[in-house]
């Protein structure tokens, strides 16, 4: 692989329509604002780049954090054409399960670990000033020197941070003839035996500790053992009896309300989404198309019951206003 300066790089996508002494100098500081985003109880600060600083960042993915080596078996957040499907996918013939996640994982994702993870893999990378600009490009991928929630490379990141964690618990999980994946914090494993998952969660904090960073910790109380036979519901998928995965029975049944007063009384259906039809259908639109990805039989079954016409339109809505 022929390496190139960063700048050279940059000129070569931008062709001079964006300023490269702005990108390697200019205050990151204006560049971004910080919303609070999500339901009460659970908000969280989203931070926004704005045009010129989502470029700058859509560059650096490219050329430099999509470079970062990853264990595809394991991780499959945030890639592209993965769900959290596939996550849960690898357990459908699991029998006991462990399940847990990494409390404040953004946050807890530090300058100094993203600095780390980026110079190891220099090699591959194909920026050949990488090293000298490395602090540069911190600057821009970090908010208060953390990984910011809201960043176009933040995600790919956080896959890439756990590189080393998620390969040793892999190899662990062989030896056990266990399964594990992992979709952003949430960390999986499953197995035919109750004994195999013996100290998991101590297996688990160790290696987060020693191999990534004694700031990432489980969330304590949320861990959980659970088994077949009782509710086996991961990621909010279910995973049926015989293996089967499907969405939960909850916006199932969420999803057939707002479907039999969508076609048989509308001020029913606009009540219930608190006056705007609208949004109301527009979230119906991506109920339906989400079932339609997990489980396409029950897709089959919403078509007989309500109709293939109107569940049709529904799921295309979206594509006929462009």
């Amino acid at each position: 692989m022929m390496k190139k300066s960063l700048q050279t790089l940059f000129d070569a996508v931008h062709h001079g329509k964006l300023d490269f002494a702005d990108f390697i100098g200019g205050k990151v500081e204006s560049h971004y604002d910080v919303i609070s985003a999500g339901p009460s109880g659970h908000r969280r600060e989203i931070v926004r780049p704005d045009k010129t600083l989502k470029a700058y960042l859509t560059f650096l993915k490219a050329f430099v954090i999509e470079y970062l080596p990853i264990n595809e078996d394991v991780v499959f957040s945030y890639r592209k054409g993965f769900s959290a499907f596939d996550a849960v996918a690898k357990h459908a013939h699991g029998r006991h399960f462990f399940q847990a996640d990494i409390a404040a994982f953004f946050p807890n994702i530090d300058r100094g670990l993203i600095k780390r993870t980026i110079l190891a893999a220099k090699e591959q990378c194909p920026v050949l000033d990488l090293e000298d600009t490395i602090e540069r490009i911190l600057d821009l991928v970090c908010v208060d020197d953390a990984l910011p929630i809201g960043f176009p490379t933040s995600a790919p990141i956080s896959n890439a941070i756990l590189v080393d964690f998620d390969n040793d618990l892999a190899a662990f999980c062989r030896e056990r003839d266990l399964v594990l994946t992992r979709y952003s914090d949430d960390i999986i494993v499953s197995g035919q035996s109750k004994d195999a998952l013996q100290g998991i969660e101590d297996e688990v904090q160790e290696r987060l500790s020693r191999l990534v960073s004694d700031r990432l910790r489980l969330n304590e109380g949320k861990s959980r053992h659970f088994q077949v036979g009782g509710k086996v519901k991961i990621l909010g998928l279910m995973i049926l009896p015989n293996g089967v995965i499907t969405i939960d029975s909850k916006l199932k049944s969420e999803m057939e309300v707002l479907l039999h007063f969508y076609l048989s009384n509308r001020q029913i259906f606009v009540e219930k989404n608190g006056g705007d039809e609208e949004s109301g259908a527009d979230k119906l639109t991506g109920y339906l198309n989400y079932a339609n990805s997990i489980d396409p039989a029950y897709l089959a079954k919403l078509r007989r019951k309500f109709g293939a016409t109107p569940i049709d339109i529904l799921m295309h809505r979206m594509l006929s206003r462009k």
